[in-house]
Parts: C-alpha cells; sequence; structure tokens
C-alpha cells in the first residue's frame, strides 16, 4: 500500500474484546506470554454513547494487537496499566483529559496533560459528544 511516498506492509491486526474487569489482566497476559507485543503503542478512546469504548494498542513489526473494553460515561473508572506497563501513564492521562476516564492508580489523575487550566471544571471533556465547542468558549470567556 502506497502511503504518502511510503510503502507500508500490515500483516495482521487482531483485535480482542474484553470486560473492563479483565482489560488489565489481558494486557498483562500479552506482556508475559507474548513478549514480542512488549511495546505498548497508545490507548485511544471513543465516545460510544453511553459508553466509552477504550483501545490498548500493541505493535510489533506490522502486526497489531488491540485489547478493546468499554466503562460507562456514568462512572468512567478502569484500573491503570502503569504498574504492568509503565508507558501508560501519558496514554492514560491524555485519555483522562479528552474523554474523562479515570484511570485508578495513575498518579496523574488529578493534574491535566493536554487542557488549559482555564477549562472549565463543569464542561464535559472535548471529545464527548455532549460536548459544546460554542459553550466551551463562552465559559473560558475566548468569544
Amino acid at each position: 500500500m502506497k502511503v504518502g511516498g511510503m510503502i507500508s506492509k500490515f500483516r495482521k491486526s487482531t483485535v480482542i474484546t474484553v470486560s473492563p474487569d479483565h482489560a488489565k489482566e489481558t494486557c498483562q497476559l500479552i506482556v508475559t506470554e507474548l513478549p514480542e507485543f512488549y511495546h505498548l503503542s497508545t490507548i485511544t478512546g471513543v465516545d460510544d454513547d453511553p459508553s466509552i469504548t477504550l483501545y490498548y494498542h500493541f505493535w510489533q513489526g506490522g502486526d497489531f494487537l488491540s485489547v478493546k473494553t468499554g466503562v460507562p460515561k456514568t462512572n468512567p473508572v478502569i484500573p491503570s496499566l502503569i504498574d504492568v506497563l509503565p508507558s501508560a501513564i501519558l496514554y492514560e492521562a491524555e485519555v483522562k483529559d479528552l474523554l474523562g476516564v479515570i484511570f485508578q492508580g495513575n498518579p496523574l489523575m488529578d493534574r491535566r496533560l493536554l487542557l488549559p487550566d482555564n477549562y472549565p471544571l463543569e464542561a464535559p471533556p472535548p471529545l464527548r459528544k455532549e460536548a459544546d465547542p460554542e459553550k466551551i468558549r463562552k465559559m473560558m470567556e475566548l468569544e
């Protein structure tokens, strides 16, 4: 496949869907039982109202392995992976800022990573479907 002047070959992409109670355990198994997938490349989140879907993406060469889970928007809490994969610390903080998911055990949950200090506490996280950019800009006194 030719993309932007580069040739990329992707061999395989696999998604494992688990309950939020088993996400950390599944990621731990991947790291210990499939050591070729030791690299957590990112965590992404999607507002799939009424839940937030999380994808933990592992990469090795041209192969991708993702763990998919979801947390309810009414209580978006899930255990942190940082004791299993220390590299998850910033990915989790990013998802917290943008979608409001709390990763229990991550020390960055009490501060902001990406959002400005004046982002209103009462405003929904910016990537949530209910976030209204115009209202948020007014709350931040940008308009």
